[in-house]
């Protein structure tokens, strides 16, 4: 009998760059073994649309506590209030949507990514859940290619992180950054193996079986003028703007060919068209928000050059072999 292996990743984020990840590590994880195992998808943070069909009690639960939030800097401890807050609201609204699709697994994979962090996305909650099930039903766990961002022996969601990746169920994390970071930092159970690694993303030309084609022409990868900031960088949004206009009017001054595309966010997307009107230019010279993964990769196959934005811009032009900055 087949091994189930569950995927747990961002698998239907409208970033590409999330979505190659989970389907290259797919690949790695059956190639060679077909008949020993079986792999399926669960999407760590399920859209909107689809908590509103499958389980709308909960969602709009969910968004109901959250309603709380402002209420917490009424209290002499609002970060701990806002970290409880924040906790049961992602619990009452996807626990036993994860307890239902692991189940099933003899194993589970985080598929890659930035889950060993806690400042923005909230990913920290949901892994949390992920291993607790996962040790109440006996599920080992591994976490590949893990992206680190940073670490606090103060903040409450950090240490909760901690706790949740040294659980006797995970036997091995591996990153694809700082490994001395978390050795020493967040690994703690000790039996638990670590190891530096390259991204899953690096097998696109396998995967996909798309290859280089030189066109002559530049591409320039944008992210929303908002993202540095929200990150903790202190890059304000006319920054970024500034920025990207710099490099088109120098791109246009040498007589480069180039062409803004995204990742597929549509606020970065949204952000390329405010730049091009910023210029007087024609919105021809942002490429159209891609589809699907095979679409991204072929649209990046086509450039000479990356400058980019996105790390899986970076990393997919890596993999084709094309130079990229960024």
């Amino acid at each position: 009998m087949k091994k189930k292996i569950a995927l747990v990743g961002l698998n239907n984020f409208n970033n590409m760059g999330d979505q190659i990840i989970s389907e290259t590590m797919q690949y790695l994880v059956q190639k060679k073994r077909e008949d020993k195992v079986e792999t399926y998808f669960v999407d760590i943070n399920p859209y909107d649309s689809f908590c509103e069909e499958k389980i709308p009690i909960r969602f709009k639960c969910f968004n109901l506590i959250r309603k709380l939030e402002p209420i917490s800097k009424l209290f002499k401890r609002s970060d701990e209030v806002t970290y409880y807050i924040q906790y049961f609201s992602w619990k009452i609204k996807l626990y036993n949507y994860y307890k239902q699709h692991l189940n099933k697994a003899d194993a589970i994979i985080f598929t890659g990514g930035a889950f060993i962090k806690y400042h923005t996305q909230e990913l920290n909650y949901l892994v949390d859940m992920v291993t607790e099930i996962a040790m109440k039903q006996d599920i080992p766990v591994m976490m590949s290619g893990m992206g680190l961002e940073g670490y606090s022996s103060t903040d409450r969601r950090c240490q909760k992180l901690k706790e949740a990746i040294n659980r006797p169920c995970v036997k091995m994390i591996t990153t694809r950054d700082n490994l001395t970071l978390l050795n020493e930092k967040y690994i703690d159970n000790k039996s638990i193996i670590t190891a530096l690694v390259g991204d899953p993303a690096f097998y696109i030309p396998e995967y996909y079986q798309i290859e280089r084609v030189r066109s002559g022409r530049i591409g320039l990868g944008i992210i929303r003028s908002d993202n540095f900031m929200k990150y903790g960088i202190n890059y304000s949004e006319d920054q970024v703007m500034n920025l990207y206009q710099d490099i088109v009017k120098e791109l246009e001054k040498r007589k480069l060919p180039w062409t803004l595309f995204s990742n597929g966010f549509t606020s970065d997307y949204n952000f390329g068209l405010q730049l091009l009107d910023s210029l007087g230019m024609d919105r021809n010279n942002l490429m159209p928000r891609p589809k699907n993964t095979k679409e991204y990769v072929g649209m990046v196959s086509k450039f000479d050059v990356i400058v980019g934005a996105r790390l899986h811009a970076i990393i997919t032009a890596y993999s084709l072999d094309i130079p990229a900055i960024g």
